[in-house]
């Protein structure tokens, strides 16, 4: 139960915070009458800026105080920071409040690795699932952020961003009630035993950096792009909304792919993500250009959960998670000033971008050492148990015919 509420409220999380990305630059203009091209890439770099000062802070707060207690506090403020955006009075005032609402909200992302970490299957499926409740959170939110755009003065639907929060609020109380009697459980995102290789985690980090801005770059003008070529509003959207069904889509085949192409399939997602950033940029036609999507989004899921389990694995403290965490951060903030820069030219230049750099990643990605521990073997048949006893296997065999023992101790990892 604890766990399942913590995925819930992680989903609520993104989706309340990501409901208005691919919309500001519209919501700017019918809101407050702001028309400067750099607007939304300034306003999301300064979002960005502010997730970046406060995840620290954060971290430090959580030496003297449980998680739980945290999120609730800052979830709080997010309930009246979102109710006070709907009351902004020009475009300073809702930048300010963003801000104020992006750094109370952060502290939700520290919970990640322990969620990821706590599934009974192992690392790989924890990761999985959390990659799927985002990408559903992110498919709701852009179903209310088109709401929110569609009406006559947006800034009258602002309000139902308060009530999402005030939602998540509600789970997050729910979160720190049944902490209390598992709070080291969530505590510690640190796998046991592990140890974490700096080099190594120095290297990944800057490869999370660059897969962030190649990613992200794409999306602040992609509604721009999709109207721009005859597009409805309602049309950009769904579109926009492709690449996270896409995700869901290819998820459940992760696991088998994985098996089959082991390390190469990084690499091979991501080629195949640059192939739908570029064909993107080549057609304007909606059909055409969803299929694009797809191509993108299926891509997208396969790198992402790859990428996010490789993370996990090699950072074997908190302090090498947090490492990363920044990293990524950091490309969410280089995100939006690559998009701008290059949409001045043209509206597919971002598209371009993301798929130079996805390109890239594809030949630069790192090897990824074999964990003898991560797999289980297959289950032993009674004919082949007997077998065994008769030659005289170990009595810790014996005791665990279908596991391994990982440093001692009696639990099997499965893959």
């Amino acid at each position: 139960m604890n766990r399942g509420v913590l995925l819930c409220a992680a989903g609520l999380h993104m989706a309340t915070q990501s409901a208005l990305a691919p919309f500001y630059p519209k919501l700017f203009r019918e809101a407050f009458g702001v028309r400067e091209f750099g607007a939304t890439g300034g306003f999301l770099m300064v979002c960005q800026l502010a997730a970046i000062f406060a995840l620290p802070l954060w971290g430090r707060a959580t030496r003297r105080y449980p998680l739980a207690r945290l999120v609730t506090a800052g979830q709080s403020a997010a309930v009246l920071l979102a109710a006070s955006l709907a009351l902004a009075p020009d475009f300073t005032t809702f930048t300010v409040l963003s801000v104020l609402l992006i750094a109370a909200k952060s502290v939700v992302l520290l919970a990640y690795p322990s969620i990821a970490r706590s599934h009974g299957k192992g690392l790989f499926p924890g990761v999985l699932q959390y990659v799927a409740v985002l990408h559903a959170a992110s498919i709701a939110a852009t179903l209310l952020g088109t709401v929110v755009v569609t009406v006559p003065n947006p800034r009258t639907a602002l309000p139902l961003l308060a009530v999402a929060e005030l939602g998540l609020l509600l789970l997050v109380t729910a979160v720190a009630a049944v902490g209390r009697r598992s709070a080291g459980r969530w505590a510690q995102p640190t796998a046991p035993g592990a140890q974490s290789d700096k080099p190594r985690v120095a290297h990944l980090a800057a490869f999370v950096l660059a897969y962030a801005v190649a990613v992200y770059a794409v999306r602040p003008y992609f509604t721009e792009y999709a109207t721009a070529g005859g597009s409805s509003t309602q049309e950009a959207a769904l579109l926009f909304v492709l690449p996270h069904i896409a995700v869901l889509a290819v998820l459940p085949a992760a696991s088998a792919l994985r098996n089959r192409l082991g390390s190469a399939l990084l690499p091979t997602a991501l080629a195949l993500g640059a192939a739908g950033l570029a064909w993107q940029a080549m057609t304007a036609d909606p059909v055409v250009l969803g299929a694009a999507r797809v191509l993108f989004g299926a891509a997208l899921g396969l790198s992402q959960v790859t990428l996010d389990h490789r993370v996990l694995k090699t950072s074997g403290n908190s302090a090498s998670y947090s490492l990363i965490a920044t990293a990524q951060t950091a490309g969410l903030l280089l995100a939006p000033l690559l998009a701008t820069f290059t949409a001045k030219a043209d509206l597919t230049g971002p598209l371009l971008a993301g798929a130079a750099l996805l390109t890239l990643l594809a030949l630069l990605t790192p090897t990824e050492r074999h964990d003898p521990h991560e797999h289980a073997p297959r289950p032993r048949t009674p004919r082949r148990v007997a077998g065994v006893l008769a030659r005289g296997e170990s009595s810790a065999a014996r005791q665990d015919p279908v596991g391994v023992r990982v440093r001692g101790t009696d639990q099997a990892r499965s893959a």
